[in-house]
């Protein structure tokens, strides 16, 4: 019996240590370490107190000179600029890890905005629009806000004008008003060391049209803006400076069917296909394409043989420059 019982005990032990198929044991190991959150929009490090998962919102701001300086554009995560009637431009500012108390002077939507900020919203605040620029808004889905169903969100200053400039907003009282089940936008730009072959730039000065010649200069580590020769500054006395300036080159024409109340028809802007596209970033320029392959699509930016352009993580303005196809063209100027 003893030898039997020692018999079983060895085969057990055997069956414990050499049986191929048996769970090999268990090895501790610590987690690996989380990569850090940033802000989808930017690729910054989230702000104290600013929760990620919140919606981004989009405000129409003017660009007329009676407009400046204006409020808010120093806080926005991205900001487009197009041409509207007149030969003057209009800023889309999509504010997410972003905010402001006062944003503007605010201004009237446009045909083409549902495709500048659906990729990043559906919440846009503007001061109006005319009927057909109302339709496409519905058609798109957008949360359309403004002085009528806006409430405390928009405001006058001073209090009580009527004056076309003095309409301002508050980004969070406009994100309140957000239907709860919007979420954070995707991260659509690529971060990280720049991509592609890059030459040296100091300046480029761009025109939509006769009204108006833009500059930026690579100084002091930033793109910084002027107009009119003169620094683009903001009501807190900054000028706007940025680690990234996008000129995204498309055809513009006049729209026969949407004119402003001089007469003046709106430039229609296309933003499907593909086109040129130049990245301006640590004092350098890169010449890549953009590409959107549907109405409202994310926009795709990449550099020679397809690789993604990359951006220094801070604020991005995409300046939407006419190119030579359309009716009305632009210039670029890079010195």
């Amino acid at each position: 019996m003893a030898g039997v019982l020692l018999l079983v005990l060895g085969m057990a032990a055997c069956s414990d240590s050499d049986d191929p198929q048996a769970a090999p044991p268990e090895e501790s190991s610590s987690p690996e370490p989380a990569e850090p959150a940033v802000c989808p929009v930017t690729g910054e490090a989230i702000p104290k107190g600013i929760k990620v998962t919140r919606p981004a919102v989009a405000i129409k701001i003017e660009n007329s000179p009676e407009a400046r300086p204006q409020s808010g554009l120093e806080k926005a995560d991205l900001v487009y600029e197009e041409l509207v009637e007149g030969g003057i431009t209009r800023f889309m500012a999509i504010f997410h890890c972003g905010e402001s108390s006062k944003v503007g002077p605010i201004r009237s939507a446009r045909f083409d905005d549902p495709q500048l900020a659906l990729p990043f919203t559906r919440v846009l605040g503007f001061s109006g629009a005319n009927s057909i620029v109302e339709r496409e808004l519905k058609k798109n889905k957008l949360v359309a806000l403004d002085e009528e169903n806006g409430g405390q969100a928009f405001f006058r200053d001073p209090l009580g004008s009527t004056d076309v400039h003095s309409l301002f907003s508050n980004t969070e009282k406009v994100r309140a008003r957000a239907p709860k089940k919007l979420e954070a936008p995707e991260q659509i730009f690529e971060f990280g060391d720049l991509a592609g072959k890059s030459k040296k730039a100091r300046s480029v000065t761009l025109t939509f049209g006769s009204a108006n010649t833009i500059e930026y200069r690579w100084v002091r580590g930033a793109w910084r803006r002027f107009e009119a020769g003169a620094p683009f500054t903001v009501t807190s006395g900054k000028q706007i400076a940025v680690p990234n300036l996008v000129v995204q080159q498309v055809k513009v024409s006049p729209d026969p069917h949407i004119t402003d109340v001089a007469g003046n028809p709106s430039p229609d802007i296309s933003l499907e296909g593909k086109g040129t596209a130049l990245l301006f970033r640590d004092g350098k320029v890169v010449k890549g394409k953009w590409s959107m392959k549907g109405k409202s699509a994310i926009p795709h930016f990449t550099v020679a043989g397809g690789e993604e352009m990359t951006f220094e993580p801070g604020p991005i303005w995409i300046e939407l420059v006419p190119s030579k196809k359309g009716a009305i063209k632009g210039s670029i100027t890079i010195k």
